[in-house]
C-alpha cells in the first residue's frame, strides 16, 4: 500500500554554488522570496514534512537535511533524502523549479504502483529526475554507482522501473529550470499568471 501523499517527505534539494549566478542559486530572489521559499510554500500545501537538503544549511527556519558525502551531485541529494526518509517514497524537486505546480504533483503521485521505483515528469521528450517520487528500492544501485564515482542520474534510469508521466504541451513552461538570470522573468510571469488564474478560479 502506497503511503498517503501528505504523509510522504518531500526534500528540496538546493545545489549550491552556480557559476552561471556566481551565489548558491537557493538563494537568488523572484518576486521578493528566494526560490527555496517558493517551492516550500507551494509543497506545504501538499506535504506535512518538508526538508531542505544541501551542503550547508542557508534556510534556519526550515529543517535540514545535510549531505551524506562532500560530492556535489543530484544524486547525492537523492541518496541522502532517501537515506533520511522511514517511508517507502520520498518526493525530490531541485530548488530552480519554482513554477511547478501542485497538481503536476498529485499527477505524478497517482502514477505509483507496486510495480515502480521512480515516477517523473517527460516534458517534451525530456525527462525531469529532479521534480520525481523515488522508491528506496534503488537505494542499493544509487549507492553503488557514487561509489565508483559514476553521478550521471539520467544513466541510471535505464536500471531500474520508471514511470514517465507525459506532461501536457500547455502545461511544459511550469517545469521551466532556472539556469540563467533570465529565465527570472520568465518564471516571474508563469507565476503571476498561475496567481491571476487562481483568483479567477476562488472568484
Amino acid at each position: 500500500m502506497v503511503t498517503a501523499l501528505a504523509d510522504i517527505n518531500a526534500y528540496i534539494l538546493n545545489g549550491g554554488q552556480s557559476r552561471r549566478f556566481n551565489m548558491d542559486k537557493s538563494l537568488v530572489q523572484l518576486n521578493g522570496q528566494t526560490l527555496t521559499e517558493i517551492i516550500y510554500q507551494k509543497l506545504g500545501s501538499i506535504f506535512n514534512n518538508i526538508y531542505i537538503v544541501g551542503k550547508e544549511n542557508q534556510f534556519p527556519d526550515f529543517t535540514f537535511i545535510k549531505d551524506i558525502r562532500p560530492v556535489q551531485c543530484q544524486l547525492n541529494g537523492i541518496v541522502t533524502a532517501l537515506e533520511h526518509s522511514h517511508n517507502d517514497w520520498i518526493f525530490v524537486i531541485a530548488c530552480d523549479l519554482p513554477v511547478v505546480e501542485t497538481s503536476s504533483i498529485n499527477d505524478l503521485y497517482d502514477n505509483i504502483n507496486s510495480n515502480t521505483q521512480v515516477v517523473l515528469p517527460n516534458v517534451n521528450d525530456n525527462l525531469q529526475p529532479l521534480c520525481a517520487f523515488y522508491h528506496k528500492s534503488v537505494l542499493k544501485i544509487f549507492n553503488a554507482a557514487i561509489g565508483i564515482g559514476d553521478y550521471s542520474l539520467m544513466k541510471l534510469l535505464d536500471q531500474i522501473e520508471v514511470v514517465k508521466v507525459i506532461i501536457p504541451s500547455e502545461d511544459e513552461e511550469q517545469f521551466l529550470n532556472i539556469n540563467y538570470p533570465e529565465d527570472l522573468k520568465k518564471a516571474e510571469d508563469l507565476i503571476n499568471l498561475e496567481n491571476t488564474k487562481w483568483t479567477l478560479f476562488k472568484t
